[in-house]
């Protein structure tokens, strides 16, 4: 059973939730992409994973740690594919064997920055540098990051690369003793790279430089003529002797490399789990930072078929308020297994108290600490949303049918204790008949195994036994005679957002819908005649 699907995640805004989430490292990442809810069953390892986030908040709340862990596990690189070409016999290249010998020493320095730091030691997240490959990749105990087949990896080495560079040595005093006869012989300066360039107005040197025996012509322009040190006799066999070392170098540098290979593969082990267990603290420090940023709580994970938030706040949309500068009025809920119906007035927060309770629910369930001053739940099996314009332009269904098509769904998994949340049911069909569909599906869930919330704007939807009935405080106790006649229409919506009570309160079961629509739409200018006739009809009613 499939814990949220897509269209769920994003009406909750879960999808902002998880992209606020911010690992380092590629394991990490990849770690985020794999987040699944706990399910009923898992709640010990749910709690074992919100503790673990709560031991490291304390640490990541201090600027300069939270910073310079962040810098290390920005040098994490995903290595994974060279360990298993290690393991799987192939000779690693030195770039490979650099990227490895990065990693062993940014492992060490986590390790060590952890301990400092005195991190909690977990089992998921131990990392222990691996000593016996640190002295292999780095025999001269140098502590450089840099990768070279240092001579002291072995003793024939050694001697092929002193032979190798006498003989260099002895190539460059020659090439030496010829730069000082042409010198002293035609006063002309040698280039580094051995070639020697003469004007063409200098016919007599250039004449002599044409029989010289230890320069040969490389090219000419219009104005000069360039030559280069030609190799004497004895010279052409110390390059053919250098060539001939080079070869045994490579020969031998390619043994230590599989050597170094075959190490690195009987190892593997080690290395693949500090690269897992490194991704696992870097998701876990970036639950952690996340916590700190929304100010949030550990839930309290319970046996039971409840919801309960106090002062729940909305991430989302509170980040967009306070660009508005306005600030989020946190919302209280109490929820258990049946049917709960939240009336009120649009413009009255129905919507966001569903919002909130789905994503602070699912949240939880991925082991998230939530915005809220508390908040206690039992896991659920799932969480199916009706929210939003439910219309299926692919099937070609009209938005009523788009809404029947996802209760249906939530319906059929009426049998066990998942979150179903339907937002204005029956909204896209005519006032009677969506008044009867949305209290037969309140009547058929309140007695079923989900905790279900729903939205109405119908009276009478929720005045049967065993159901909940919670309203939005809305407008009720704005005094009307402080709007000011003269506020433009966006002052007005100011007014009414900043006036706007959006916490749930409990009432009785024959509580009617508020009407706040007609005050809103008295505020926003709606012609006073045309509010009075409204209010006349409604009291015929």
């Amino acid at each position: 059973m499939v814990f949220m699907d897509n269209e769920t995640e994003k009406s909750l805004d879960f999808d902002y939730i998880i992209d606020k989430i911010s690992p380092v490292t590629p394991i990490g990442k990849m770690y985020k992409g794999r987040l699944c809810a706990y399910l009923p069953g898992d709640e010990e390892e749910l709690n074992a994973e919100l503790d673990r986030i709560g031991e490291i908040i304390p640490l990541m709340s201090q600027n300069d740690i939270r910073r310079n862990f962040n810098n290390l596990l920005s040098h994490v690189k995903d290595i994974r594919n060279s360990i298993r070409r290690a393991r799987d016999g192939m000779i690693l290249t030195e770039v490979e064997l650099f990227e490895i010998k990065m990693l062993l020493f940014t492992i060490r320095y986590i390790y060590n920055f952890t301990e400092e730091h005195k991190f909690p030691k977990f089992y998921v997240t131990r990392i222990e540098p691996i000593e016996e490959l640190e002295r292999a990749l780095d025999p001269e105990g140098t502590k450089i990051t840099t990768f070279y087949i240092y001579d002291d990896y072995s003793e024939n080495l050694k001697r092929i690369r002193k032979e190798k560079q006498e003989i260099d040595k002895e190539i460059k005093v020659k090439i030496k003793e010829i730069r000082e006869k042409i010198k002293e012989e035609f006063n002309l300066v040698v280039r580094p790279n051995s070639t020697v360039v003469v004007s063409k107005s200098d016919e007599n040197i250039l004449k002599k430089l044409e029989e010289y025996p230890y320069l040969a012509y490389v090219s000419e322009t219009y104005m000069d003529v360039k030559f280069k040190i030609k190799h004497t006799d004895d010279m052409e066999v110390m390059e053919e002797k250098l060539s001939a070392f080079l070869e045994v170098e490579e020969v031998e540098e390619e043994k230590i490399r599989q050597e170094l290979s075959e190490l690195i593969g009987k190892l593997r082990k080690d290395i693949f789990r500090n690269i897992a267990n490194i991704g696992r603290l870097d998701l876990l420090t970036a639950k952690a930072k996340y916590a700190i940023d929304i100010n949030g709580v550990k839930p309290e994970i319970v046996n039971e078929n409840v919801i309960e938030i106090v002062d729940g706040v909305h991430p989302k949309v509170n980040d967009f308020l306070k660009t508005k500068s306005l600030s989020f009025t946190p919302i209280s809920i109490s929820l258990k297994q049946g049917a709960t119906c939240i009336t009120g007035a649009n413009m009255g927060g129905k919507s966001v108290s569903l919002k909130l309770t789905g994503l602070l629910t699912a949240m939880s369930q991925y082991g998230l600490y939530i915005p809220a001053k508390s908040m206690r739940i039992g896991l659920r099996t799932y969480i199916e949303s009706s929210i939003g314009d439910m219309q299926s332009t692919d099937s070609g269904l009209s938005t009523f049918g788009g809404e029947i098509k996802i209760v249906s769904k939530a319906l059929a998994k009426s049998h066990t204790a998942g979150l179903i949340l339907i937002d204005e049911l029956a909204r896209g069909t005519n006032p009677e008949e969506g008044h009867a569909i949305s209290k037969a599906i309140v009547s058929y869930l309140k007695d079923k195994e989900p905790i279900t919330l729903l939205t109405t704007h119908y009276d009478n939807i929720a005045n049967m036994e065993d159901v909940q009935h919670l309203q939005v405080k809305g407008l009720a106790s704005l005094n009307f005679d402080e709007i000011s006649h003269q506020a433009d229409i966006d002052e007005k919506m100011d007014f009414i957002n900043r006036h706007m009570d959006y916490r749930l309160e409990s009432v009785g079961k024959d509580e009617s819908v508020p009407r706040d629509a007609l005050n809103i739409a008295s505020i926003m200018g709606l012609d006073k005649e045309i509010v009075k006739i409204a209010e006349s009809y409604l009291d015929k009613k």
